[in-house]
C-alpha cells in the first residue's frame, strides 16, 4: 500500500530461488517502491492452487457502493481504520462490507514514531468484536519514521500483543519485503499470517530467512472495480474460497479433530505385539483451526510432551514424534499420521499418549496450549502389550508389516484387540467431541492427505 492507500499459510506453494530474478516491484518502508532487481537471494512464492479476489480501501476511494463490488466476483475487502488519526470512511466501510456479505477486515497503517498503545486502542476501539466471518486484524507496517530497528521491534510487538489480547485472533502482518529486511530483519513474527505486496510480478518476492508462505498477496495498486471510482487496491487469497471462510471464522490457529483411525477402540482390549514386531499404525485427524499444517505439524508423545516412546524407529522424526505432515494441510481438510511401531524387545503393558505440536520459527507450541483447539494432552491415548517373542522369532525389529501378514496366535490374528476408548465427559458419537484415541487393528499404506 501506498501511503495515499495503505493498503498468514494456506494452499501449499511453489518456492523458487533465483538469481537474477525477473524486473519487479514491491513496496518497501515509506510506501516507495523497490525493484527485486539482481536478487541472489529471492524468495518467490506462488499459490499451487486457486486464489480468490479482494480489494482493500480507505478515504481515498471515497463512497463505495459495497452491493456492486460484491455483484462483480469481489469476495473480501479490506477497510482502513487510521493513518495516524481515525479514516472518516471507515465505519461506512465495516458496515457496508457486511451488509453486501463480503467477508471483511480491518486494517491499521502503523507509525513507528508514535504511540504504539495508543494505536493498539484506536484500532480496537474502531471493530469492537470481531463476528464469524471477519478477517483478523491486520497492521500495515511499511515505513520507519525515521525509528532503529529496536524501537520498530518493541513497538511491533506491544501492538500485536494487545490486539491479539483483546480481540481474539493472531493480527495478519502487511509489510514489503524489503522494509521488513531493512528495518526489521526478524523472524520473531511467522506464526502472524503474511499480506505481501508485489506489483510487477505474478508470484510475490518474500522477506528472505522468514516467512515461507503468504495469506494476502496486493498484486496491484491501480484496480478497477465497478461502484469504486477510480484505481483500487487488488489482493489475492492464498486458497479457495471454502478455505477464506474458514479462515475468517473465529477459530484458534492450532486446532485438530479426531476422524477415524486404523483401529477398534480400547475397550475391545490392549494391541498385543510381540517383542520386536514391527507394525504400521494411523491416526486420521481434521484440522479445525484457522491455520494450514505442513512439514513443522507433527504427531508427538505427551504425558509428559516430548517424551521418548519405547516404540521408536529409526524412520521416525524423532524419538518422541511418531510422524510429521507431508505437504499442506488446509483447515477443513483430514490429515492420516501413519508410523510404524517397533515393539521393544521387554515384555509388558505399556500406555502411550499422542498430542499435536507445530514446530517453526516462532517457537514449538502445542495444539493443547492455552488459546488453541487441542486435543488436551491426555486424549489420545494407546495401550500395548508386548508379548514375549516366540522361539525362532527375531528379537531386533524388522520391517513394518500388514494385520493380514502377521502370524497368527492361537487362531486369531495378533493386535486385532481395540485401543481406544472416550475419557469421561466425551463420547465417541458426538461430533465435535474429543474421542480418546489408541492403536489397535492396523491397516497398511502410505501417509496420504485427504
Amino acid at each position: 500500500m501506498r501511503q495515499r492507500l495503505a493498503p498468514w499459510s494456506f494452499v501449499g506453494a511453489a518456492v523458487v530461488a533465483l538469481t537474477g530474478c525477473v524486473a519487479g516491484e514491491v513496496e518497501g518502508g515509506g510506501g516507495e517502491v523497490e525493484s527485486l532487481g539482481e536478487d541472489a537471494a529471492a524468495q518467490v512464492v506462488c499459490a499451487a492452487g486457486p486464489t480468490v479476489e479482494g480489494i482493500d480501501v480507505s478515504y481515498w476511494q471515497q463512497h463505495v457502493d459495497w452491493q456492486a463490488v460484491a455483484d462483480a466476483g469481489i469476495q473480501f475487502a479490506i477497510a482502513r481504520v487510521s493513518h495516524g488519526t481515525r479514516d472518516t470512511f471507515f465505519d461506512a466501510n465495516w458496515a457496508g462490507i457486511k451488509a453486501a456479505g463480503l467477508v471483511r477486515g480491518a486494517y491499521q497503517y502503523y507509525l513507528a514514531d508514535h504511540d504504539p498503545l495508543e494505536q493498539a486502542e484506536l484500532m480496537i476501539e474502531a471493530i469492537g468484536t470481531l463476528q464469524d466471518g471477519d478477517l483478523p486484524p491486520v497492521i500495515d507496517i511499511e515505513s520507519h519514521e525515521g525509528q532503529d530497528r529496536e524501537t520498530i521491534l518493541a513497538g511491533l510487538r506491544l501492538w500485536l500483543d494487545r490486539v491479539e489480547g483483546a480481540l481474539g485472533r493472531k493480527p495478519i502482518i502487511y509489510t514489503g519485503k524489503y522494509f521488513w529486511q531493512d528495518f526489521v530483519a526478524s523472524d520473531e513474527f511467522v506464526d502472524h499470517p503474511l499480506w505481501i505486496p508485489n506489483y510487477s510480478n505474478d508470484c510475490p518476492n518474500l522477506p528472505n530467512g522468514t516467512w515461507s508462505d503468504w495469506t494476502f498477496f496486493q498484486y496491484s495498486s491501480t484496480g478497477s472495480v465497478p461502484g469504486i471510482s477510480g484505481n483500487v487496491d487488488r489482493n489475492h487469497f492464498n486458497g479457495s474460497l471454502e478455505m477464506l471462510h474458514a479462515f475468517a471464522q473465529n477459530r484458534p490457529a492450532l486446532a485438530a479433530e479426531f476422524v477415524s483411525q486404523s483401529f477398534p477402540y480400547a475397550s475391545q482390549g490392549a494391541l498385543k505385539l510381540r517383542a520386536g514386531e514391527v507394525v504400521e499404525a494411523s491416526i486420521e485427524l481434521r484440522n479445525v483451526g484457522s491455520r494450514a499444517w505442513d512439514t513443522g505439524t507433527y504427531l508427538a508423545a505427551t504425558e509428559p510432551r516430548g517424551r521418548e516412546s519405547v516404540f521408536t524407529g529409526p524412520e521416525w522424526p524423532s524419538a518422541s514424534r511418531f510422524a510429521a505432515v507431508e505437504g499442506k494441510v488446509m483447515p477443513g481438510e483430514s490429515y492420516r499420521f501413519t508410523f510404524a511401531l517397533h515393539a521393544p524387545s521387554m515384555p509388558g503393558v505399556y500406555d502411550e499418549f499422542f498430542g499435536l505440536v507445530q514446530v517453526d520459527g516462532a517457537g514449538e507450541r502445542w495444539f493443547s496450549d492455552a488459546g488453541q483447539g487441542g486435543p488436551p494432552d491426555d486424549q489420545l491415548e494407546g495401550i500395548f502389550e508386548v508379548l514375549p517373542a516366540l522361539p525362532g522369532d527375531p528379537v531386533e525389529p524388522g520391517e513394518p508389516v500388514t494385520p493380514e501378514e502377521r502370524p497368527r496366535d492361537d487362531g486369531e490374528y495378533l493386535g486385532t484387540s481395540g485401543l481406544c476408548a472416550a475419557r469421561p465427559g466425551t463420547s465417541p458419537g458426538t461430533a465435535g467431541a474429543w474421542l480418546l484415541v489408541a492403536m489397535g487393528t492396523l491397516v497398511a499404506g502410505r501417509r496420504r492427505r485427504r
